[in-house]
């Protein structure tokens, strides 16, 4: 008996009805870019994009990116297979590198950050964090991140970087050590003034200090969340990043929490 082909999985989607949407789709070990042109399908059609999208060929290792649209007045669709690099990350120094459909998600935590474990290390402490660049427009902000976890290696400022995170020979994200611990709040303002007081001696802007931000243990304090972070001289931008930290540790907003 012939077995059942793989079906397709979408990874990660940005829709949109008055502008193109972007789907990232997994066919057994390949992963595929599909750009639907703006008008093509309809608010329900983009959420469930499977049942709507023509039958691309996901095996074929030819193309990259498949442009769908559809004629104006006709039901029918139509697609454009391209064969072009994608972007990637260019700052690699983790001698550490993870094939991305070698992580198994336990939890999303944002839409491009994921508790997740290993292929063949499914025990609770193997869970790691993993961070990617689901489409190329996010990719400068992972290479930002990733060199500012350069700079902080061997600080204990942050969590441990523990490799990138590769797609198709192409760096698209990292993965960190989950820490267990919780977010600071007001009580905790003398451990994070400290903790973030060492990243500016280091020359470096946090860029959001917000309370989810800062991460606190037992006998421990480290931040998270780099993306905003630069490299800064400026003593005015240091000064209301310090000054800001008491407010934004007494904020229950729940901004910068993620979905939670």
């Amino acid at each position: 008996m012939d077995s059942k082909p793989p079906s397709p999985e979408v990874l990660s989607m940005e829709t949109s009805t008055r502008d193109d949407s972007y789907f990232r789709i997994r066919y057994n070990d390949k992963v595929k870019y599909v750009v639907v042109t703006r008008g093509t399908f309809n608010s329900d059609e983009l959420c469930l994009p499977l049942y709507s999208l023509p039958p691309l060929p996901y095996d074929d290792d030819g193309w990259t990116v498949a442009r769908v649209s559809r004629n104006p007045g006709s039901p029918q669709l139509q697609f454009v297979l391209e064969n072009r690099p994608l972007q990637g990350v260019k700052e690699i120094w983790h001698p550490e590198q993870v094939d991305c459909l070698a992580l198994k998600r336990v939890q999303r935590l944002t839409m491009n950050v994921s508790e997740c474990t290993r292929k063949g290390q499914e025990a609770p402490q193997s869970t790691v964090i993993a961070k990617i660049a689901r489409f190329e427009w996010e990719i400068p902000r992972i290479e930002q991140e990733g060199h500012v976890y350069r700079l902080l290696q061997d600080t204990d400022i942050g969590p441990q970087f523990l490799g990138h995170v590769v797609e198709q020979g192409r760096v698209i994200g990292f993965v960190l050590e989950k820490l267990h611990g919780k977010s600071a709040s007001i009580e905790h303002r003398a451990r994070c003034t400290e903790v973030l007081g060492r990243l500016h001696r280091l020359g470096l802007l946090h860029g959001d200090v917000n309370r989810h931000n800062f991460m606190v243990g037992d006998g421990w304090t480290k931040m998270i969340d780099f993306e905003k972070s630069k490299e800064t001289q400026d003593e005015g931008l240091v000064k209301a990043e310090l000054s800001s930290l008491s407010s934004e540790l007494e904020d229950e907003s729940g901004r910068g929490a993620g979905f939670l």
